[in-house]
């Protein structure tokens, strides 16, 4: 099951996301062209860790991939509607040809931990555009067909959950502990419970300083599934 978002927009906010998606088009249908780069420069403002809504549990998701002869870094951290750390993991993987394949595999590994753990209500948020793209819309990545399918069979199993885009410093504690594999060595794989020892004080200013997500409803990207919508683009004017 899936969460709705009913989201007020103005003319810049539709506008940016006009872009946003575009560039995930271009991005999925022109090998070319797939620069993260370009789609993050339209989220400038998402620049800070967002408390989930009450109820929802929020997992990020990190990934550290350099090239497809080393190992590449999976990491996630789960936290409450107070910023509180639940849990927290990392793991490796070898063989990865790029980086979107690290990245859905990020996402699958997050997936089916938290389902293991018997959350029901979860916001699962990652830094790649793409890789939320492509599990919410699987036709427009069909080489990655598998993967896809297994992730969207697991989210099945919650009750309510969400897909949503952070930009890199809204992620930067889940990224940290992904790259901790490929800078530091670290392939020991293992889910631990609160935060690591080494992040506490990045964890704090997150949980202190981290507003709710109703409050910036307007910086999700992408959710699970979205509401109906025609979004016609004339000119210079943009209605609903």
């Amino acid at each position: 099951m899936s969460v709705f978002e009913r989201v007020s927009l103005g003319a810049s906010d539709i506008w940016e996301r006009v872009k946003v998606d575009a560039a995930a088009w271009f991005g999925a249908n022109d090998p070319s062209s797939r620069n993260e780069e370009l789609i993050q420069s339209s989220l400038v403002n998402v620049l800070r860790w967002q408390k989930p809504s009450a109820s929802f549990v929020k997992c990020n998701i990190g990934t550290s991939w350099i090239d497809d002869r080393q190992n590449r870094g999976a990491a996630w951290i789960l936290r409450d509607q107070s910023g509180q750390v639940l849990c927290h993991s990392r793991r490796s993987y070898s063989s990865v040809s790029n980086k979107m394949e690290a990245e859905l595999w990020s996402f699958l590994w997050a997936v089916e931990s938290i389902s293991s753990l018997r959350y029901e209500r979860v916001v699962f948020e990652s830094s790649s555009y793409l890789a939320g793209e492509a599990i919410l819309r699987p036709s427009l990545f069909p080489q990655f067909n598998d993967m896809l399918q297994d992730i969207r069979d697991k989210l099945s199993f919650f009750r309510l959950w969400t897909v949503a885009f952070a930009h890199i410093e809204g992620n930067r504690c889940a990224e940290a502990i992904a790259t901790s594999v490929t800078r530091d060595h670290k392939y020991s794989s293992y889910i631990a419970h609160a935060g690591p020892f080494w992040l506490a004080s990045e964890l704090q200013e997150e949980a202190l300083g981290g507003r709710s997500m109703i409050q910036d409803a307007l910086h999700t990207v992408t959710a699970s599934c979205r509401l109906v919508r025609i979004l016609h683009v004339t000119g210079f004017s943009l209605r609903f």
